[in-house]
């Protein structure tokens, strides 16, 4: 007598949905073995797909025919024993050992012979192809949906789905959350860690709540996905391409790209008893390695901050000193004196500033008009591109790297389209955010706290580099101008401070006199605004920090 085992099997996914429950399949196969006169001696059940290998009960199937411990088996459909080719080959070549004597089903028994294993690799065949069948529609329907600019599945949080209208919404509880989660992000003063704290602590920040799941707070790498996600600036990734969304964008493009910077040079230091002002942002001018910094103690007990390179280049032996905290914030200071003006300069400066912004955003009502051109430029490019690749004239990287550089620059386009009068009200108020902090900068680091201080030196400039127990900054572009200015022949004379403002009459006394060359820094400040009014929008201005 044969020893027959019934295998059951139901997977959660929707290829199965049409299918008994495993409690229905076993009833009706014990029914149809009675009926048969049958002699089941095991059952085994298993909630998983076949579309892949791997299935923990059906190998253990498997074993047991190997061992000899079972030669036939009774299943709903053969279907329920393989989807995949790899365990439809093992079923027919185990028959073809004489492992397997005969596999029954409802409908039909298939024994060893010829025909029945045939019959066998075409039905085999047959629910692989509904697989793959099932699994083009899914894509197809996913690639419409998002093409159309919508995601498919969950959003992410911040966002719910409206079932009723099938888009994708504001979560009315996590959207403000999670704008304010960017929002200390781009300040510059706090890492990702800390502002998952913030956020779970004092907001009370949860994950959505399901049946099962859910209502936890954010895991420290959920809050990193979270700030590289371009989902919150409007963008849809799929394999690789970027797609315009049509849900409510958290964040500008700009500011996006601004915390990707920040995520770049943003360390993860290890927990510390200390706090130090300058630590992740200056690095060794002789290896290239971070320096940081520690505590001493001298023997008459009093304590001192040293900054030192960390040596940790793989390979290079460097040789680089200690240096005291204090004579490191004296070379700050040192730097920042060379920006710092005047409240007249700034009250200058600032009208000069307004007058070029009233001339400008008259000029730029050509420029919109041109703006829109280019934006229905690209829409046609893109429909071009998809002319072209379907015709198979660029291969996928082309494509892809293509697509996105269109999609990239109309979403750009469209930023600045929206914002056409706002933009200019926002570079006003930046540059005089700019000529504030030259005019603050150095009390601020000289009373502020060790927060102060590292906001302050993290806004004056990039590439800090210290060497031979010399701090060398690199100035920002706003900043570099302004201490450009203080250095000419005109701001020396007045010392920044003109006694009137009325303009020169004439070539000549605009080229020989003191006055004239005063009037000559107002073309300093008008190239200032030009060349810094898309950039100002990327600048880390450490807001909190200046006083009016």
């Amino acid at each position: 007598m044969s020893k027959l085992a019934i295998y059951a099997r139901k997977s959660s996914e929707s290829e199965d949905r049409q299918i008994l429950s495993i409690d229905s399949q076993v009833r009706e196969l014990r029914q149809h073995a009675v009926r048969e006169g049958l002699n089941v001696t095991q059952v085994f059940t298993e909630t998983k797909s076949a579309k892949s290998p791997g299935r923990p009960v059906f190998n253990e199937l498997f074993t047991l025919v190997q061992k000899g411990k079972i030669d036939a088996v009774l299943c709903w459909k053969l279907d329920r024993l393989a989807r995949n080719p790899v365990d439809g080959g093992a079923v027919i070549w185990a028959m073809e050992e004489r492992k397997i004597a005969s596999i029954h089903t409802p409908q039909r028994a298939f024994a060893n012979t010829g025909n029945d294993k045939f019959w066998m690799q075409l039905e085999f065949g047959m629910a692989k192809k509904y697989v793959d069948d099932l699994s083009d529609n899914v894509k197809r329907g996913i690639r419409a949906k998002i093409e159309q600019g919508w995601r498919s599945g969950l959003p992410p949080l911040g966002y719910l789905n409206d079932r009723n209208a099938r888009t994708i919404v504001k979560d009315p509880e996590r959207f403000p959350l999670i704008r304010r989660m960017w929002d200390l992000m781009l300040t510059g003063k706090h890492t990702p860690p800390q502002i998952l704290a913030i956020a779970t602590s004092q907001w009370g920040l949860r994950t959505r709540t399901f049946k099962r799941k859910g209502g936890n707070p954010l895991t420290r790498s959920a809050v990193y996905s979270l700030f590289q996600n371009p989902f919150y600036y409007g963008a849809l990734v799929q394999n690789g391409e970027y797609y315009q969304g049509k849900h409510p964008q958290m964040v500008r493009i700009s500011e996006f790209d601004r915390v990707q910077e920040l995520l770049g040079v943003n360390t993860n230091p290890r927990g510390q008893k200390r706090t130090f002002a300058f630590t992740g942002l200056i690095k060794c001018g002789e290896c290239g390695a971070a320096i940081t910094a520690e505590y001493k103690r001298n023997r008459q007990g009093r304590e001192y901050v040293y900054y030192h390179c960390t040596k940790r280049k793989p390979g290079i032996t460097c040789a680089q000193r200690v240096i005291e905290v204090r004579e490191l914030e004296r070379q700050i200071a040192d730097v920042l004196g060379t920006f710092t003006i005047t409240t007249k300069a700034r009250d200058w400066a600032i009208a000069r500033i307004r007058e070029f912004r009233d001339e400008e955003a008259e000029k730029d009502k050509v420029g919109f008009a041109s703006q829109n051109r280019r934006y229905a430029a690209c829409k046609r490019e893109l429909l071009d591109l998809i002319d072209l690749k379907l015709r198979g004239l660029l291969s996928d990287d082309e494509y892809l790297a293509k697509k996105r550089q269109l999609e990239e620059e109309r979403a750009q386009l469209q930023e600045l389209l929206e914002d056409t009068d706002g933009r200019f009200t926002d570079v006003l108020n930046r540059c005089i955010e700019v000529f504030d902090f030259a005019s603050q900068a150095k009390t601020l680091f000289e009373n502020g706290s060790l927060e102060d201080k590292r906001a302050v030196l993290r806004f004056t400039g990039s590439n800090l580099v210290l060497k031979d127990r010399i701090l060398t900054i690199q100035p920002q572009k706003p900043l570099f101008f302004i201490q450009r200015t203080l250095e000419s022949p005109a701001a020396k004379s007045f010392m920044f401070e003109p006694s009137k403002l009325c303009e020169p009459q004439g070539k000549n006394e605009l080229s020989t006199t003191g006055l004239g060359m005063w009037w000559a820094l107002v073309d300093d400040v008008r190239t200032f605004y030009r060349d810094h009014r898309t950039q100002l929008s990327h600048l880390d201005l450490p807001k909190q920090l200046i006083k009016r």
